[in-house]
């Protein structure tokens, strides 16, 4: 009787998966010989198709990455950009001065993708540039213009003035240039010739946007509240009904306490008119839906609510808003851009004012 054969168990390790096929011969198996070399050939094929298999199963499992990253070459180097459709290249604001009102978007937004959206106001419009427009624009920037190579990036000279801020990232860094009312004081060749240039350099943004557009529409809106003083009663105004949330909060957490105001009936504190407010509230889409309705499909609308009439507003966020958690406005005494958080969820309740306070 022929002795036999044992079956081991398969080792864990791939190494050892190929050594117990081809283990040494005992004496008793060389009648064997023949079926088994005729078997390694196909063997070896399982091993292969053994390792191929764990390589996809590895390969398959490591998350993907999208480039994003985009590089033209100009005559002051390379310079490189981000192609998201949620990172802002280009971005222009006008105001900022003390007798400047609320800008509630951006003038320009210009995106990675080549998509652009033309404010200021609450209802924008939108647009598209195709890849070889934008890198046109950028080129014309860098190597026209010469932004990169300004001696100053603010060019303004009369205090209260309203300007023209620009925001450029190009090569991973930021860069902010603000032009108003320049040249009063006794100023340089190279500083009137850098103020030159960037005037030449908003003018090339304002013509690269000569296709057409349309309005600009998002699923993710703010809702923006104040108390209105001085409300057309000649008009039929409704009531808030709506449950979710009191408007008085909202205006409160939007604009901060309406102070007293001893020498009048006026206490308005000019946010949301003038000035930028300190938070803004996004709206879930049920919300959403809901306070559409409330005021008819508007944008804008006044209620009454506790014998308090406050000013409404609807506003599209903007591709980067949501991301960042911050909206992009710019209000009376601002020449710095910081961006007002963006708040989700309930309304958070106001602290109790102190009688008196």
């Amino acid at each position: 009787m022929g002795t036999q054969d044992t079956a081991q168990p398969v080792s864990g390790n791939t190494k050892d998966v190929g050594a117990q096929f081809i283990a040494p011969l005992r004496v008793n198996d060389i009648g064997n010989v023949r079926g088994r070399n005729e078997l390694r050939p196909y063997i070896w094929l399982c091993i292969v198709v053994m390792f191929l298999l764990m390589a996809c199963t590895t390969s398959s499992s490591m998350p993907t990455s999208t480039k994003t990253k985009q590089s033209i070459s100009t005559n002051n180097g390379t310079i490189t950009y981000s192609a998201s459709p949620q990172d802002v290249l280009i971005r222009t604001f006008y105001g900022g001065g003390k007798l400047g009102t609320l800008e509630f978007s951006p003038e320009i937004s210009i995106y990675g993708d080549g998509s652009y959206i033309l404010g200021p106001g609450l209802q924008m419009h939108e647009g598209q540039l195709n890849s070889a427009a934008l890198q046109q624009l950028l080129h014309t920037l860098v190597d026209t213009d010469g932004l990169l190579k300004l001696s100053r990036q603010q060019f303004y000279d009369i205090p209260d003035q309203n300007a023209t801020q620009l925001q450029l990232t190009l090569n991973g860094t930021h860069y902010t240039y603000l032009y108003g009312a320049f040249g009063n004081l006794q100023e340089s060749a190279q500083d009137i010739d850098g103020y030159r240039r960037l005037g030449m350099a908003l003018t090339s943004i304002r013509d690269a946007l000569n296709g057409s557009t349309h309005a600009y529409a998002s699923q993710n809106m703010i809702l923006l509240v104040r108390q209105d003083f001085s409300p057309d009663l000649a008009q039929n105004i409704p009531y808030w009904a709506f449950q979710d949330f009191r408007l008085g909060d909202v205006a409160i957490y939007e604009c901060g306490v309406t102070p007293q105001d001893i020498n009048g009936p006026n206490a308005d504190s000019g946010c949301l008119t003038y000035t930028s407010p300190r938070n803004v509230i996004g709206l879930s889409t049920q919300q959403l839906q809901a306070i559409t309705a409330l005021m008819h499909d508007q944008h804008q609308g006044v209620f009454l609510e506790g014998g308090i009439y406050y000013s409404v507003a609807l506003r599209p966020l903007l591709p980067d808003e949501l991301l960042q958690m911050r909206v992009a406005m710019l209000g009376s005494g601002e020449l710095s851009y910081t961006g007002i958080p963006l708040h989700e969820g309930p309304v958070p309740t106001p602290a109790p004012t102190p009688r008196g306070g």
